[in-house]
């Protein structure tokens, strides 16, 4: 394995999705100065900075996509079935039992966190949800349920407790 600037400039290329022809021709270099490189066994450092600013420019979503990563809920059919019990005899679709949640229903808050383990409902209610639904919380549910739950959103903000 090489160690040299060369040989990581041809790596970035191929991570990129680059050949050196097309390096040059969108970084209007000479092909031949970039050809160059190899032989010499050095890269300018500006290579490195157009070779990057390429890539974004060639696919933003991709780059996009790595500086802020969605976690996805996806609600597995177990998750399903445990929503369903905790609304037993109401003939709720779980994906409308969730979204009712989400807007703040209280009809269907209360049967929610009632029914369901807590674990569960971190899997299916992200932090920024618990946090919207306090207020709603403090009306429905005694003192220590809010104040559990106003200890797992503080406890995630300052980075003491790993959500799923």
């Amino acid at each position: 394995m090489q160690n040299t600037k060369a040989y990581h400039f041809d790596q970035a290329l191929k991570y990129h999705g680059l050949n050196k022809k097309e390096f040059a021709e969108k970084s209007k270099i000479p092909y031949d100065t970039v050809a160059g490189w190899k032989r010499s066994g050095n890269v300018p450092d500006y290579a490195f900075v157009i070779l990057k600013q390429l890539a974004f420019v060639h696919n933003p979503s991709a780059h996009r996509k790595q500086l802020t990563p969605v976690k996805r809920i996806t609600m597995t059919e177990r998750l399903a079935k445990e929503v369903q019990v905790a609304f037993w005899g109401k003939n709720y679709d779980p994906a409308y039992i969730l979204k009712e949640v989400k807007r703040g229903n209280e009809k269907f808050i209360k049967p929610f966190f009632e029914n369901m383990y807590y674990k569960e409902i971190l899997k299916l209610l992200t932090i920024k949800n618990i946090e919207k639904l306090l207020p709603i919380l403090k009306k429905l549910f005694k003192k220590e349920t809010v104040l559990f739950w106003e200890n797992v959103v503080g406890k995630y903000e300052k980075g003491m407790l790993d959500v799923f």
